[in-house]
């Protein structure tokens, strides 16, 4: 909104459906919309603003809305997104997440004392830019993997020393510190994978 207006915020129980989704969701959720007077999203552009890494903007000048992960933390939690946009009318973001009252809420935590601990793959992402690290853990995260976030070689280094176990490591070929150690230390039984 570069002259101004108005952004609004609401929050409330709704009962949705999206036939849309790989598996179609309805039920009840919590609805969150953010809802802004600006300049609105091109219909060539609205299709991409959930794709990772998408940006209008130049290099240097930002990395983007971030609404990948925000895709990706809607769905992990059960829930989904919606956008809606009009030029010269505004943009319209919906984030609806899985309604639960408080008898499931007591439930959840009572079985929560009794689960094993989770057994997904657990995925070591090492990069010294967090938004990139950001998007980089909920898309594994949406695969169905745990992941834990490093700063840098030596702090992935540590991290291992410390007896963490790790199934997979996707650092930056860039990434501070001695990556040439980081790749030493778990070649041996696991696996890492290198991105420029």
């Amino acid at each position: 909104m570069p002259n101004g207006g108005v952004f609004t915020l609401t929050a409330g129980n709704v009962k949705a459906h999206d036939e849309r989704l790989t598996e179609p969701q309805s039920g009840d959720f919590v609805a969150v919309e953010c809802n802004d007077a600006g300049m609105g999203i091109p219909p060539t552009l609205l299709s991409k603003i959930f794709d990772p890494f998408f940006t209008t903007k130049e290099v240097g000048k930002g990395t983007g809305l971030g609404l990948s992960q925000v895709y990706g933390f809607a769905h992990q939690a059960g829930g989904f997104v919606r956008a809606a946009s009009k030029v010269g009318h505004g943009t319209a973001i919906s984030v609806y997440l899985p309604r639960c009252t408080g008898k499931d809420l007591a439930q959840e935590e009572i079985s929560a004392v009794d689960a094993p601990h989770s057994q997904r793959p657990v995925v070591l992402v090492v990069d010294d830019s967090v938004e990139v690290a950001e998007v980089t853990s909920s898309l594994f995260e949406h695969l169905g993997y745990d992941t834990v976030y490093r700063e840098s070689a030596e702090a992935a280094l540590q991290f291992l020393a410390e007896g963490a176990n790790i199934d997979l490591i996707l650092a930056t070929s860039s990434c501070p510190g001695r990556s040439t150690g980081l790749a030493s230390r778990v070649r041996s039984g696991r696996a890492i994978q290198t991105c420029k």
